[in-house]
């Protein structure tokens, strides 16, 4: 017997599935989120470091701006924004180019001469228009990828459009005379190591204005759905399901490993599908093995963090740097990276995070991952020293929330206590062995899975977008679930739910 009922229940608690559960407590549907209990950061001493970096995407029109209007957080999320002058840099083994749109074409001038850089800066430009493409994918009014025929119809057309003019702009880009590593830039952005042309285009543009750096990291973007869902009423609880329970074809209830039953009137899970129906058993529908088949894990997200004293960062070194050591390798490893700083805090330390992918083909153990993480940790420690040539006479710790090393303290610096919950588990990275129609190559799953009252989330849906992939995955998804239960998305005006900024 259930203890308690819930119109949604969801099971995960990524950005996607934060996303979806926020947006359905808004708009009336009971909701509760049943996540893992994994922080955004962690403690070490006095040092609180991020389980993963976090940038935000900026630019007008995508899913980024939909999901906060609706959620009345623009005003939230500004006052989480860094606003540096220098946004962003791009470091090659021969070059350092700042990024922002007051800089971009006097840097591209410096590093490649004329008319060399003029050429660079128009396709630069150009990208924003293969871009915009994308924005009535990412940010209209229908869920991202298509549900239903007509929606299918209209999005196919659309996304046809952006695959063709994308795969064009990109040959015309990726052959010309000196070109630059944008594969790799979107590589690092997506977090992810092969990004179709239309994300490129996305990302590149993104680059180019110069993203956007967040107090905090991974906290500022849980913080903000989180007030947002509990304001709207629903409920984050740390659970793990055990079984999802099925009546006359639809879920009726989720049983938690604590013994708890909820009752739900529908499922939103972010899980995989082979998880999802493990936890379904005899009553899982052959959709759900099929869309299983149809995926295969590419790689980890990995992250080392490096406390060191504020005179061990270079002068002009901006927020975000995405760097590109190996311009002729996959863009992953220690290969194309990204290092996150934070800001000076009162002891004048500075914490840099160094943000990577590690290749996987298929699943790892325990046993063969820690060699693999090891060997990624000497490759970013040495080409962290050739971005910042001084950080290791000023290191205070280094230590990755994946490992279960204690922290590199160099002498005199003192010892840490390593937090009992730690290591944890690498994020897994997606693909499929075909892309998903009607998405321009950039979508991996669908939402429907073959069950009246499950739908899919998470990053598995959108791979190659990042963290934009994830809130058009997360609205999407509320779109779906809020139309099973038959609710729009202003059942419940804004002075009921509260909206404050």
């Amino acid at each position: 017997m259930p203890s308690n009922s819930y119109d949604l229940v969801v099971l995960g608690d990524d950005l996607a599935a934060l996303v979806c559960g926020t947006l359905c407590a808004r708009r009336g549907l009971r909701t509760i989120i049943l996540g893992s209990d994994r922080p955004a950061r962690y403690t070490l001493g006095p040092h609180k470091l991020p389980i993963e970096p976090a940038q935000w995407p900026t630019m007008p029109g995508s899913a980024a701006d939909r999901v906060l209007k609706e959620l009345h957080g623009e005003m939230g999320l500004r006052r989480k924004l860094r606003e540096p002058k220098i946004p962003a840099q791009l470091i090659g083994p021969d070059f350092r180019i700042d990024l922002g749109p007051e800089r971009l074409g006097s840097e591209l001038e410096r590093e490649l001469g004329n008319p060399a850089g003029a050429q660079w800066l128009a396709r630069w430009e150009k990208s924003a228009d293969i871009a915009r493409l994308a924005d009535p994918l990412l940010a209209s009014e229908h869920a991202f990828p298509g549900v239903g025929f007509f929606e299918k119809r209209e999005l196919n057309r659309l996304a046809e459009r952006a695959a063709a003019e994308s795969a064009t702009w990109w040959n015309e880009a990726s052959t010309a005379a000196n070109p630059l590593p944008w594969r790799q830039l979107a590589a690092i952005a997506m977090r992810h190591p092969n990004v179709p042309p239309i994300a490129i285009a996305r990302a590149v543009d993104a680059w180019r204005a110069g993203p956007a750096a967040l107090r905090g990291e991974g906290d500022a973007l849980r913080e903000l759905f989180i007030e947002k869902l509990q304001t709207a009423g629903g409920e984050l609880r740390a659970g793990r399901a055990t079984a999802i329970d099925v009546s006359w074809g639809k879920i009726s209830s989720v049983t938690l490993a604590s013994g708890d039953e909820l009752g739900a009137g529908q499922v939103v899970t972010s899980l995989p599908p082979s998880e999802v129906a493990e936890l379904l058993g005899k009553k899982a529908p052959k959709r759900l093995f099929e869309l299983a088949e149809s995926m295969r894990l590419v790689g980890y997200r990995y992250t080392l963090n490096v406390v060191i004293d504020e005179a061990g960062v270079p002068e002009h070194m901006a927020p975000i740097a995405a760097v590109v050591a190996s311009p002729d390798k996959e863009p992953v490893g220690d290969a194309a990276f990204s290092i996150h700083l934070g800001e000076t805090d009162d002891t004048g330390r500075v914490i840099a995070s160094v943000a990577s992918v590690l290749p996987a083909d298929g699943p790892v153990d325990e046993e063969r991952i820690a060699p693999k993480c090891m060997a990624l940790r000497a490759g970013l420690w040495k080409r962290l020293g050739e971005v910042m040539p001084f950080f290791e006479k000023h290191l205070v710790l280094a230590h990755s929330p994946f490992e279960a090393n204690p922290p590199q303290v160099p002498g005199g610096r003192g010892s840490y206590d390593v937090p009992r919950n730690l290591p944890l588990p690498m994020m897994p990275v997606w693909a499929g062995a075909e892309k998903l129609a009607g998405t321009a190559e950039a979508g991996l799953l669908p939402y429907i899975t073959g069950m009246k009252n499950l739908t899919l989330t998470g990053e598995q849906i959108l791979p190659s977008f990042g963290v934009e992939g994830a809130l058009a995955a997360g609205w999407s998804a509320a779109k779906v679930a809020s139309a099973i239960a038959g609710k729009k998305k202003d059942y419940l005006s804004s002075e009921t739910v509260g909206a404050g900024g």
